[in-house]
């Protein structure tokens, strides 16, 4: 584990604490160093939907999405946040996808539970 890591971490404590601005400074420290990094994108998204950045947390929870487009926690809450916005059509291929890549998961079941709203 590099110190990389070791920011993401304290950032995911900074987030589950609701240290909100503390967990955003952190998230962009990593993606500073790494840009890829879908761990921190997805956190960092989840951050900025709780302080109120609606766009830029939806837009950043799909950045994770593609950059690690077999996610099914990234997928899952990407769904999550547009169905919260009033945004179905745009959710509902995220939910699709997670049932795809494993219906019988925690994160897939979940999935199945929202699609069954649009029914």
């Amino acid at each position: 584990m590099g110190a990389g890591s070791e920011v993401l971490e304290q950032a995911h404590e900074h987030r589950i604490n609701g240290e909100y601005d503390e967990a955003i400074e952190l998230y962009r420290q990593v993606l500073a160093e790494d840009p890829d990094s879908a761990e921190a994108m997805w956190g960092l998204g989840l951050s900025l939907m709780n302080i109120g950045e609606f766009d830029e947390a939806l837009e950043t929870i799909v950045q994770a999405c593609e950059a690690e487009p077999d996610n099914q926690l990234y997928l899952l809450d990407a769904g999550k946040h547009y169905t919260m916005l009033g945004m179905y059509d745009e959710a509902k291929p995220f939910f699709e996808r997670v049932v795809e890549l494993d219906a019988d998961s925690k994160h897939g079941v979940e999935a199945q539970k929202q699609l069954s709203y649009y029914d």
